[in-house]
């Protein structure tokens, strides 16, 4: 189990299948990977800052956009094809070391599950009239968190774990995929049914819907993203990470989550 002193070693070479986005950025990965601590001592440390921004709390798309340029630039690849779940993996392993990775990975997976469960609400429940805002105050949300967009296409992100991109090449087991897609199906549905309410709701406008969502999403990922950082650092510790059970239905679904991708992603 990694402490962080490793740079970005969780973050390996291989091309993940969920798109061209994190396939041609795993191409270029491997390589930047090993150096990419050293590289971060030499440069400015407005980019660290950037990166740091970026992962820290929900951003908007032009702030992550910025980040994701200047890290682009300054490993030598496009900054496009670091908004996938990789890019999202190496920017936490920048800032955090393998612990770094499994949180970003984690809040990855936790952004796109919500956002996506949230979609799926508007969806069945909403007025078509009003459809068209909420969605964009969601891909809002979503658009700020780093690998959400991709991370809400289940097969994609199971491809790319699949193909070891996260994880030095080495190809997870069966089982540890299995618990990354249940308990990602677990997330989902606990979110889903707090969205179906919401969705159902009397909105005098549209507008109210979309700000209504916007701050559910809110407070569910700030909620989650503390979850996912306790055990991110308990993987670092060394000491096991095992699950606590007591942050209520969605809390306990957001650990399953967290803890099954650091698993996989620490090879444990």
């Amino acid at each position: 189990m990694g402490d962080g002193s490793g740079g970005a070693g969780g973050v390996g070479g291989g091309g993940g299948n969920s798109g061209a986005n994190d396939s041609s950025a795993a191409d270029g990965l491997g390589n930047a990977a090993e150096s990419v601590a050293d590289a971060i001592g030499q440069a400015a440390e407005s980019l660290a800052d950037a990166v740091t921004s970026a992962l820290g709390s929900v951003t908007d798309a032009a702030g992550l956009g910025e980040a994701l340029g200047q890290l682009g630039n300054m490993l030598g690849i496009d900054a496009k094809d670091l908004q996938g779940i990789v890019g999202a993996a190496l920017m936490g392993a920048i800032t955090g070391g393998l612990p770094g990775a499994i949180a970003a990975v984690a809040n990855s997976l936790v952004g796109g599950t919500i956002s996506e469960a949230a979609r799926d609400a508007v969806s069945t429940n909403m007025p078509a009239s009003m459809q068209g805002i909420v969605n964009a105050a969601i891909n809002g949300f979503a658009s700020g968190v780093p690998g959400a967009l991709s991370a809400g296409n289940l097969q994609g992100v199971l491809g790319t774990l699949a193909s070891g991109a996260l994880t030095n090449g080495r190809a997870p087991s069966v089982n540890d995929l299995g618990d990354v897609a249940r308990s990602v199906t677990g997330l989902a549905n606990v979110a889903r049914d707090a969205f179906d309410g919401l969705a159902r709701g009397d909105f005098a406008s549209a507008t109210e819907a979309a700000s209504a969502f916007d701050g559910v999403l809110g407070a569910q990922f700030a909620q989650g993203r503390e979850i996912v950082g306790q055990a991110a650092a308990a993987f670092g510790s060394g000491n096991g990470a095992y699950p606590g059970g007591s942050g209520g239905e969605y809390g306990d679904a957001v650990e399953r989550l967290a803890l099954s991708a650091g698993r996989l992603i620490a090879g444990q």
